[in-house]
């Protein structure tokens, strides 16, 4: 009986540990994916690169890929309801079906060489009035009739690269050299908006509104400080710089999603995903596998949501995620440096790693496989001194030998683990 009593608690405990992460879907594509897009916890649609575009019904256990009739990057996806979605690409790439994605009317398809002008985004407010950006000249186009004709306004910036609209007159966009601008008269005039800067003006991949509060995230910035998170709370009319997403060094910011007023996203190169949950003024590292980009998010609520990005992976969570959590685990001051035990080892699929910090330091904890390719960045922050513990979760990766690296300024120390399913 209490083996019996023994293995229920076990299988209890691991699968309230399985789904609180992010887990992958089949995406059945490796090539990256650029946007999604979903109009209730079932219905969804992602695009990217060489036509590719993708629909679910069932919240993403399925997808299909669906005929675009074009080869070329798309890099946004907007669907109004269950019927009517609108796609934009490289080369003057504008597409729209009117029956949920079965076909696709190509309104324009531009050439490759000599390169027409490319489409980064576009928001529509209902199957008539949307607004396009356009590079090569920096172009807003709009359109009030389902994309039967199209007008354009010049913003005098190249690289346009997100839009919203809150009505039909109030929007903003944003783009490369920390560019963001402002309508007030349906897109016919836009006005520039200056964000509060250090000594740099980072490229802004992506806008996400609740209300007339907005947040955007600098793509790169000053070394080795993270990724500035800036702020709005009049649609976008001032802007306040509030936090730093904790990026290692070099790394770089592509996407932001927020569901509410305090909860959201943020993802980046190297498989980085972080979380916050007061707002966008602090942000930790949440637990996902997998190396690619994150490029775009899309939440139904707080917690139901999806990432897209590099290698056609698509990942879900219905919790929220997990966080990527390091404990402090005594009050006594390690003499120096030491990654001291990893146990159980072999593990599967939790392994408790733990290790010394003697004093004030740059830590990294990263995984290997064992052919060298980095599998997971676990810490990479500031530590005091102290000695630490973190989890490493192995049930997203296959059975074999695994290499774990402490890394700070002045050393390396590494260790085997061994994944036994």
């Amino acid at each position: 009986m209490k083996k019996i009593i023994y293995t229920l608690l076990t299988i209890s405990l691991f699968h309230q540990f399985a789904v609180s992460q992010w887990l992958q879907q089949v995406s059945g594509v490796t090539t990256s994916l650029l946007d999604i897009d979903f109009i209730n916890a079932n219905t969804g649609w992602t695009c990217g690169d060489n036509g590719v575009i993708l629909k679910t019904t069932n919240g993403g256990l399925n997808w299909v890929q669906q005929a675009s009739e074009v080869l070329k990057r798309l890099e946004g996806i907007d669907a109004v309801d269950a019927n009517t979605l609108y796609c934009v690409g490289w080369f003057q790439t504008i597409l729209k079906s009117t029956n949920g994605g079965t076909n696709w009317l190509i309104i324009r398809d531009g050439q490759v060489s000599p390169p027409d002008p490319s489409f980064f985004k576009c928001y529509f407010l209902n199957a008539n009035t949307g607004w396009l950006l356009r590079s090569l000249g920096g172009y807003v186009l709009r359109t009030t009739n389902g994309g039967l004709s199209f007008d354009s306004t010049f913003t005098n910036n190249s690289f346009n690269r997100d839009i919203y609209f809150k009505d039909p007159l109030n929007g903003v966009l944003c783009g490369n050299g920390a560019w963001v601008m402002k309508s007030t008269d349906g897109g016919i005039t836009w006005n520039q908006i200056f964000l509060p800067l250090l000594t740099s003006a980072p490229n802004l991949y992506r806008l996400s509104f609740v209300g007339d509060f907005g947040w955007t995230i600098g793509e790169g910035g000053e070394s080795g400080l993270g990724r500035m998170v800036f702020r709005t709370t009049n649609f976008g009319s001032n802007w306040d710089s509030i936090a730093r997403v904790p990026y290692p060094n070099n790394e770089l910011n592509y996407s932001v999603f927020f569901s509410s007023l305090n909860t959201g996203y943020a993802g980046g190169t190297a498989g980085y995903l972080f979380k916050s949950t007061n707002g966008g003024f602090n942000w930790y590292q949440q637990v996902i596998t997998g190396g690619g980009f994150r490029r775009d998010f899309n939440f139904v609520n707080d917690t139901v949501g999806w990432v897209v990005g590099g290698g056609g992976q698509i990942f879900k969570t219905t919790t929220g995620g997990q966080f990527v959590s390091i404990v402090n685990i005594s009050s006594e001051i390690p003499i120096k440096h030491n990654l001291q035990n990893i146990y159980p080892n072999p593990f599967n699929p939790i392994a408790n790693i733990i290790f010394d910090v003697a004093f004030v330091d740059n830590v990294e904890i990263i995984v290997y496989d064992i052919l060298g390719r980095k599998v997971e960045v676990l810490v990479s922050e500031k530590l005091n001194p102290g000695k630490y513990k973190i989890i490493f979760n192995g049930e997203n990766f296959s059975s074999g030998v695994y290499i774990c690296n402490l890394i700070t300024s002045k050393m390396q120390i590494s260790k085997t683990m061994v994944l036994i399913k």
